[in-house]
């Protein structure tokens, strides 16, 4: 019979894992970890399985054992194509410098490879790259085998940062007409209208979904906040003081909800801000028009 050695590392690890170690955090990712270890103390030159351990290692940002295990895996069988993994651990352990290169080198041999394109475009963005990462965002859309919002905001977001803000807002409205009114795209779409100043049409897209929301008070609150950000302060003011009356009168089991209880703190914040702002200015102007005291008489 072939005798397994196991190391007193090895075992105790495992032990203190299956006893319940990984009840601290990351549950059935803990006890995966370990199964492949015990795999791999009874076969150490198997690469699949330290390539396996490597993406664990990874899920649970133990950067240095994914790099360890993926480096490992490419030593046993040379032939292992680990670039995708090695790039991606570098980049998520925010070594974006590193990654780069590693995606790259990936991409030249697999160009059609959807989550390398996606991976190559954040290094990008991480090294402030904005031309090439908003090029590669939109490669990156262009192969996704299904749009996903998140992808399509951070499309939006490295167009908008690289200076093409209108771009951006088309990927957004492309999404919406396929995915429909997600509340992501519709407050990413605002977001860029408003740094455009188009408040009008910010405007109007909240007042859409506000009509259309299963619960209506985000909106309003959204809606009472673009308009003191155009500047018009009364109109801000009785949105929010409209928002108060709302809230006050729905029936207690909804207004006590966490999620009301917020909005109500943030209408009477607003408010008092907006009270505030608005006596100070008007301290202003009077003190601006008052005739100056004493003033000496002209000659």
């Amino acid at each position: 019979m072939k005798t397994i050695r196991i190391s007193i590392r090895q075992t105790c690890l495992a032990a203190w894992l299956f006893a319940g170690g990984w009840a601290f955090g990351h549950g059935d990712l803990h006890e995966r970890i370990a199964g492949i270890t015990l795999q791999i103390a009874a076969q150490p030159h198997n690469a699949g399985l330290h390539l396996q351990r490597a993406e664990l290692c990874r899920q649970h940002a133990d950067w240095p054992a994914a790099l360890s295990d993926c480096d490992r895996a490419k030593q046993l069988d040379p032939s292992i194509d680990t670039d995708f993994l090695h790039g991606r651990i570098l980049l998520e352990s925010g070594n974006a410098k590193a990654a780069l290169p590693v995606l790259e080198r990936f991409l030249s041999r697999q160009p059609e490879h959807f989550q390398a394109s996606l991976y190559r475009a954040r290094a990008l963005s991480k090294l402030n790259r904005a031309a090439d990462a908003a090029a590669g965002f939109r490669e990156a859309l262009g192969r996704a085998p299904t749009l996903e919002p998140d992808l399509l905001c951070e499309t939006a977001g490295a167009l908008a940062a690289e200076g093409s803000a209108k771009q951006a807002v088309q990927v957004l409205e492309m999404g919406i007409e396929k995915l429909g009114h997600l509340p992501s795209l519709v407050l990413r779409l605002v977001e860029l209208e408003i740094a455009g100043k188009d408040y009008d049409a910010a405007l109007r897209r909240v007042e859409v979904m506000q009509k259309s929301a299963p619960r209506p008070e985000p909106w309003m609150a959204r809606r009472a906040s673009v308009l003191a950000q155009a500047g018009r302060i009364a109109d801000s003011r009785a949105a929010w003081q409209a928002l108060l009356d709302h809230l006050n009168a729905l029936p207690f089991p909804a207004r006590g909800s966490h999620a009301m209880i917020k909005i109500m703190e943030d209408s009477r914040r607003a408010l008092a801000a907006l009270d505030s702002a608005n006596g100070t200015l008007k301290s202003e102007l009077t003190t601006q028009a008052a005739p100056i005291p004493n003033a000496p008489p002209r000659e």
